[in-house]
């Protein structure tokens, strides 16, 4: 387990079972790719099944438009700024474009915040998953090098 020290909280590498975990536990994601401006990056609803990430957005979204077929990074992260810790996990893979009739029967349930038609879902097959937890600074904010 790799661990930084500093003058704040410690950052603890986290082995993928725990990441897989910590993405069951939320629903909303960053999605990141590379558009034709530079980096895109917009909010999603997410679902995990099958080994991947799914989303589900319309097919005429520039997520959909400029994703498939490319490498993304989807990130999930929790934050508590009162203790100063918090966890986040990325997902880099690459987007296949899925309609609706092929996704998992259980996906046509997934909840997207948004309104409108989300008939197209974006699978992402993880290629990394890596995940990092910030713990708090002990009380006394010594921490060894």
């Amino acid at each position: 387990m790799n661990m930084t020290h500093g003058a704040g909280g410690r950052l603890v590498d986290l082995p993928t079972p725990d990441c897989w975990n910590l993405l069951k536990s939320s629903e909303i994601a960053r999605a990141a790719w590379n558009g034709p401006r530079g980096v895109a990056v917009v909010p999603v609803n997410y679902s995990i099944a099958e080994g991947a990430l799914w989303f589900r957005t319309n097919p005429y979204s520039a997520l959909a438009r400029e994703s498939g077929g490319e490498l993304v990074a989807v990130e999930v992260d929790s934050l508590d700024p009162a203790n100063r810790s918090g966890w986040s996990v990325v997902v880099r893979g690459v987007a296949e474009l899925v309609e609706a009739q092929e996704a998992p029967e259980h996906l046509a349930d997934l909840r997207i915040w948004p309104a409108g038609v989300r008939n197209l879902f974006i699978r992402i097959e993880p290629v990394e998953v890596s995940g990092r937890r910030l713990l708090p600074a002990p009380e006394d904010n010594h921490l060894s090098p």
